[in-house]
């Protein structure tokens, strides 16, 4: 078991694993918004073409194929439901591809002296978007080969980010001067940049979190005294449309008319309307961090100074608790992601060079190496 470690946040400033609280200081530097050149493939017809996604095509087409000739479709299926777990690892500049089938790790590294973050899949154009904090940058490499097919610049201190590939927008924080920026995913171009109100700036707050889904962006706040806050923003004028207070350390993600927040200084997962923003349910968690709603409506929550007891959760949409805290071997339970088969992953971050793979129906847990102080990851394919 995980011995019990002193964190207050995992939010460091640099690669380092620190004790850190979000009512510091903010970093000064300012913002280049000036764009790298986009390969080809984003400003041409091969664009349109990969948002077929050919892959996705080959396996119906293969499937289809099978039906008619009276074959069985159940390898087809098992192949199709093949996937990946594409780790952030910030303290090592690169990333761990976990093939979730045997766990083996194939590990790429990013251009330069990177500080990768945040993940998200676009699975219409078959690309992983990857925040670098170092070059204020977010990378976009080939689902498959994770070659470099676009860098675009965005605000300085990149950290969560949030891709809706229904809307073709990828929401990048910027912590150095409390924004957003919206990038393009079909052209590779940052278009928006949007910055705080100034009191929320003035009484400190510093973006942090962002969930992106249909009409609504969500914005969460730190480094206020004692709370938190959520912004709400248009996705289609990028203007803010409502606030609300929460606890502090706010974490954010929407599935099934449902906005939760995980605070981790309140120790509380809540739930509101996302339309109006009315609370509908909370409950405790000691420490809630990272967070995860599966598209049955399964919240999986991390517990991220437990030092390893306790270390993940699973609530149901009333939140109310599903199967016993998992604990895990590691300690400082970071982020989440469940695979479509419904396998949990979870990074530990800081010191660690690990992430978690759990049985969300036993709670067995095994430990995968990656890279050094794990951070942000996604299930792809």
């Amino acid at each position: 078991m995980g011995s019990m470690v002193d964190v207050v946040s995992i939010s460091q400033v640099d690669r380092s694993y620190e004790r850190h609280t979000h009512s510091g200081g903010r970093e000064t530097c300012g913002s280049d918004l000036s764009q790298h050149s986009p390969p080809s493939k984003f400003i041409t017809g091969e664009l349109v073409f990969r948002s077929i996604n050919p892959r996705r095509v080959v396996v119906v087409v293969a499937t289809i194929l099978m039906v008619v000739a009276g074959l069985s479709v159940s390898a087809s299926a098992s192949s199709a439901d093949s996937s990946a777990v594409v780790v952030a690892n910030r303290g090592s500049g690169d990333v761990s591809v976990i093939d979730t089938t045997d766990l083996s790790v194939t590990n790429y590294d990013l251009p330069g002296d990177a500080e990768p973050m945040y993940v998200n899949h676009d699975p219409d154009n078959d690309v992983v978007w990857i925040g670098d904090r170092a070059s204020s940058t977010v990378v976009a490499l080939d689902d498959e080969t994770f070659e470099v097919v676009a860098t675009v610049d965005v605000a300085d201190g990149v950290f969560h980010q949030w891709l809706d590939p229904a809307r073709d927008q990828l929401w990048v924080v910027g912590t150095a001067a409390s924004t957003v920026t919206i990038v393009d995913t079909k052209t590779a171009e940052a278009t928006t940049t949007i910055t705080i109100p100034a009191e929320l700036i003035e009484a400190g707050g510093i973006t942090h979190d962002v969930f992106v889904k249909g009409n609504n962006a969500f914005v969460s706040l730190v480094g206020l005294d004692g709370y938190g806050v959520v912004l709400r923003y248009s996705t289609r004028t990028f203007e803010l449309t409502g606030q609300i207070e929460t606890g502090g350390d706010p974490h954010l993600f929407v599935q099934g008319g449902r906005l939760y927040v995980a605070s981790q200084e309140a120790n509380s997962v809540s739930s509101y309307v996302p339309a109006t923003l009315r609370k509908v349910g909370e409950t405790s968690v000691p420490t809630a961090h990272g967070i995860f709603v599966t598209r049955n409506n399964n919240v999986v929550v991390t517990n991220i100074a437990g030092g390893g007891v306790d270390a993940i959760w699973q609530l149901n949409r009333s939140l109310d608790t599903t199967a016993d805290p998992v604990s895990t071997d590691a300690a400082v339970a970071h982020n989440v992601t469940v695979t479509a088969s419904g396998t949990i992953f979870a990074t530990h971050s800081g010191p660690n060079n690990v992430v978690s793979v759990i049985d969300a129906d036993t709670g067995e847990t095994q430990l995968v190496t990656v890279g050094a102080n794990p951070f942000g990851l996604a299930s792809i394919r």
